[in-house]
């Protein structure tokens, strides 16, 4: 609901902006102006669900698997994050992990380390189809018209890169506990086997 909100209020700001302030954006009637930045955020999205599947569908699954650290964040990050208030606002952001039949908005089974790992590998997964959110979105900005993209197609991609850019963030600040969860159970279940 708070991604929802936050576009379409974002939405409404940029058309009024347009409308009102903006003198090259007065070539076109209001409705024109509310009709390309809904196209374009349009865009957007589209453009980040394409990002998604790139990345889920076409890279290797042994790139994301559980033994990569290379997607956590570092305990400087970490404490970054923290300073911007990441545990505030982290469960405000949007889950998507219902597309890949995974929900990473919390741990349902801890202490099973075939979940855990699996959660490890769509975290991962999940950085990397963000990142190429936010970098494809960077076309968002050509899907009006040119007269239009400095204030409607720039805004709108700076809206969706902050809004693709919030998971990533999130992801690479829970990836070090996942890990460290999963060294747990990996000892756990050695002595259990001893």
């Amino acid at each position: 609901m708070f991604y929802l909100i936050t576009i379409l209020i974002c939405m409404a700001i940029i058309s009024l902006l347009n409308v009102f302030l903006f003198p090259i954006a007065r070539a076109y009637q209001y409705y024109e102006i509310i009709f390309w930045v809904t196209v374009t955020t349009l865009s957007a999205i589209a453009i980040d669900g394409l990002g998604a599947t790139i990345g889920r569908k076409l890279l290797p699954e042994r790139w994301f698997t559980a033994d990569k650290k290379g997607f956590c964040a570092g305990k400087k990050e970490s404490k970054f994050y923290e300073k911007i208030g990441i545990k505030w606002w982290k469960d405000k952001v949007i889950e998507l992990g219902a597309f890949t039949n995974f929900r990473k908005n919390k741990i349902a089974n801890p202490n099973d380390i075939e979940y855990i790992k699996r959660y490890i590998l769509e975290a991962n997964f999940g950085v990397i189809c963000h990142v190429l959110g936010v970098i494809l979105g960077l076309a968002t900005i050509f899907c009006c018209p040119m007269n239009l993209w400095l204030t409607v197609g720039l805004p709108v991609t700076i809206v969706n890169t902050v809004l693709s850019g919030l998971p990533i963030l999130i992801l690479r600040y829970n990836l070090p506990k996942l890990h460290t969860l999963y060294k747990y159970n990996l000892k756990r279940q050695k002595k259990a086997e001893n």
